[in-house]
């Protein structure tokens, strides 16, 4: 037999046996971490949201979701905000992206930032609203299509044009601080 055809034959072996092995190698590791990354979305159906007035900010909500299911749960992206019967949603502060997806585990919450209008009056189209659709997002940026509709408190809370939402953040203090 030639050298060349042994030696060919020897190399094709050895990779042979190192890709079993490599085989092998990934079989135990996705067994050992069958569970994988988190991919599901936070909606109305495994979750609650809150919405509640703040002090400080001034002119601030604060948005609260929290995963009530058996598995954790994604806050992708930014909430779609819809004031009473607005036809846009509230333009998302971009500056406030955090550096991961806020990943809530069974029983945590996240927290989204809404600033209702600025202190300086800059603002235009001033009205109350008194009603706040929340529209999750999945990870894909789309509308999971399940949303709450919560009362907004007291009276109906002043919005004007100047109205922004944070992404989600897993700390209330970085979700207010925007």
């Amino acid at each position: 037999m030639p050298a060349f055809t042994f030696t060919t034959r020897l190399a094709a072996s050895a990779a042979a046996a190192a890709v079993a092995v490599l085989g092998l190698t990934t079989a135990a590791t996705a067994s050992a971490s069958s569970d994988g990354p988190v991919t599901r979305a936070c909606t109305a159906a495994n979750s609650s949201t809150t919405v509640s007035e703040v002090s400080r900010p001034v002119n601030h909500l604060l948005l609260t979701v929290t995963n009530t299911g058996d598995t954790p749960c994604n806050a992708y992206y930014a909430p779609a905000l819809r004031f009473d019967d607005a036809q846009a949603a509230t333009p998302v502060l971009e500056s406030s992206q955090p550096q991961a997806v806020v990943t809530l585990n069974p029983g945590e919450s996240g927290y989204a930032g809404i600033r209702t209008s600025l202190p300086s009056g800059e603002g235009t189209n001033g009205h109350t609203a008194t009603t706040l659709e929340v529209h999750f997002k999945d990870r894909a940026d789309e509308d999971t299509n399940d949303w709450p509709t919560l009362d907004l408190p007291g009276n109906g809370v002043y919005l004007d044009s100047t109205a922004a939402v944070t992404w989600w953040q897993y700390d209330l203090d970085d979700a207010l601080s925007y």
